[in-house]
């Protein structure tokens, strides 16, 4: 079974990537948050650092764009392929109205010729393509025309999140819909959604044993050991656990601190972080409150240090 971290915007990027492989690990198939191209036809200084230089040269991290028209699929290829990456992935899943209302993300999903057209002129080959989709934007029989189309095409990998657009993060992953398309389609189709726990996973994997693919992402976030739980891994002591929290918690405010400055600015990055990385610890309210109050680096460091007095849960 293959495990890969979802993209989180604000979350998974590369000082977190490079920290959970680092102290923790587990993760087989990383996913960059997704790149845009800017109308002055650039990228973001933000993100390039995700991809640029290529930090994760273990060929496991895979960059992830955003597009609905020939010319961005065309600048992601060259982009992707002349950095060295051998895969990336088209994002089709994107639920959020400013950017389905572009007819990008899962915006995208109810004009399948339009996806036709973008891959028949965009897509040359030069990089493998993996696609990550949502069922539809306003109805879930929308992934059958777009499959329909894919089947046509040299396409490494399509990962489902069964939801559609409207729905966002409400309501249920769709598994028995799913299940039917997985069993109607001949490519390798990944499943993402509402895996948090490892009994999450393994009701999955019961109700779909041909399943080799499950990316996860809050799930990891407020369990770094959940991938080593699936696999069957011994998990370490709550001794050992929380010595690698705390060694990788310092290997990511470093990392943050050596190009950013200022207690606002950093504030700002860390700050998040805790949102999950809290559920770790026993008193996980009581900590994140804390984290969440405080409103200089001192202040910070001090809600830090009480977090790391608290046991971690078993």
């Amino acid at each position: 079974m293959k495990i890969s971290l979802a993209p989180l915007q604000g979350y998974t990027d590369w000082v977190f990537r490079q920290a959970y492989e680092k102290c923790i690990g587990g993760v087989d198939e990383f996913y960059t948050p997704f790149l845009v191209l800017q109308n002055s036809g650039e990228i973001r200084t933000s993100h390039k650092r995700e991809v640029e230089p290529f930090l994760e040269r273990n060929n496991r991290l895979v960059p992830q764009f955003l597009g609905g028209s020939v010319e961005e699929f065309q600048f992601f290829e060259t982009y992707f392929s002349g950095l060295g990456y051998e895969k990336m992935n088209w994002n089709l899943g994107c639920p959020f109205p400013m950017v389905t209302g572009k007819k990008k993300g899962s915006g995208l999903l109810p004009y399948p010729e339009k996806i036709k057209d973008i891959l028949e002129r965009g897509y040359s080959g030069k990089i493998d393509l993996s696609i990550k989709m949502r069922l539809g934007l306003e109805d879930k029989s929308e992934i059958l025309s777009v499959l329909d189309v894919m089947k046509n095409f040299n396409i490494d990998e399509i990962i489902v999140h069964p939801r559609i657009g409207r729905q966002m993060y409400k309501g249920s992953a769709d598994r028995d819909y799913f299940q039917q398309i997985q069993e109607g389609f001949s490519k390798i189709i990944g499943f993402n959604g509402d895996v948090e726990t490892l009994d999450d996973f393994e009701s999955l994997n019961a109700q779909l044993p041909n399943l080799n693919h499950v990316m996860i992402g809050r799930g990891v976030l407020k369990d770094y050991w959940l991938p080593a739980k699936i696999k069957g891994i011994e998990i370490p002591s709550a001794d050992i656990r929380k010595k690698a929290l705390r060694k990788m918690y310092d290997e990511i405010f470093s990392t943050y601190t050596s190009f950013l400055s200022g207690d606002t600015q950093i504030l700002q990055k860390v700050k998040p972080f805790w949102e999950y990385f809290s559920s770790h610890f026993e008193n996980e309210r009581k900590v994140y409150k804390g984290i969440k109050k405080s409103g200089s680096l001192k202040k910070y460091n001090e809600a830090v240090s009480f977090a790391f007095q608290q046991n971690v849960k078993e």
